[in-house]
């Protein structure tokens, strides 16, 4: 859903989007870290096989993007944040808060915030889905090692970067529910960019099918060849539009580790959720 927010907003004239880099350090960048090998554990092995893969290919791929040896978090922060854009208008950020392992120095300074969230029966049966594809079966994704699932399940994370934005940065970040958006489009996206400084055009509620649009990221080159071989952004680059949203899931229809990280998720969720933005009339 981010991703397909991320497009959207690509389209808005003089921006320039930064897709994920604090991802991109945590997974390939030269401060990654790796759990300790375990021969017996064999998902685990399977999974650091993969990602020092992916790491390796990115130094020497044929595709646009930054070189994984750069991105180390002071660098993000510093020459590519806080860097000047004189041609450009927005410079828009998106990432994902456990990326920062509470690294919170590591933000640049002089940025609105915001914070997309989305019901936790939704994000986590659709999370499960996602690793299994990838990964295969495995009995729990919260026995899963921190470089393929965040140990606080993802809302945890999220929750303290909010917090420590509001005591830092602004008491009153922006927070948008994936639903929202979804169901009331043009209201809820207007009103986003009323209040990020973004400007608004009905143009943006329809784009192109396929991912062109993001050659003009900037993104290392980590993110572009694990997509290629995870199909993460798949759905969203194939996006044209924002679709209706779909029923929340029966909870007891979520497999047993994606019904109990979502009961750990639904007071963190709940929270900003009451705290989200709601079309302006």
């Amino acid at each position: 859903m981010s991703t397909a927010l991320l497009k959207c907003l690509s389209y808005v004239d003089g921006v320039q989007i930064v897709n994920q880099p604090y991802a991109s350090a945590f997974c390939g960048g030269p401060q990654a870290v790796r759990p300790e090998p375990n021969p017996d554990d064999k998902l685990l092995t399977k999974i650091v096989a993969e990602w020092d893969k992916i790491k390796q290919e990115s130094e020497t791929a044929e595709v646009e993007g930054i070189m994984p040896s750069v991105m180390t978090m002071e660098w993000i922060r510093d020459n590519l944040l806080q860097a000047s854009y004189p041609d450009k208008k927005v410079l828009l950020c998106r990432d994902q808060a456990h990326y920062l392992k509470g690294r919170y120095d590591m933000l640049p300074q002089g940025f609105k915030y915001s914070f997309l969230i989305r019901h936790p029966y939704k994000v986590f049966r659709s999370w499960k889905k996602l690793l299994t594809d990838i990964w295969g079966d495995f009995p729990d994704m919260r026995s899963l090692p921190s470089l393929a699932f965040p140990p606080g399940v993802g809302f945890k994370e999220l929750f303290e970067l909010v917090q420590y934005v509001k005591e830092n940065f602004d008491p009153h970040p922006t927070i948008l529910d994936a639903d929202d958006l979804l169901q009331d489009p043009a209201g809820i996206l207007s009103t986003y960019c009323a209040k990020m400084g973004i400007p608004y055009s009905s143009k943006l509620l329809s784009w192109k099918s396929g991912h062109e649009i993001t050659s003009t990221w900037l993104m290392s080159k980590v993110v572009s060849v694990a997509n290629k071989g995870q199909g993460f952004y798949k759905r969203a680059f194939e996006s044209d539009r924002f679709e209706k949203p779909t029923p929340v899931p029966d909870l007891a229809s979520l497999p047993a580790d994606a019904r109990a990280c979502a009961e750990m998720s639904m007071e963190y969720y709940e929270s900003l959720h009451h705290e989200r933005i709601i079309a302006s009339v």
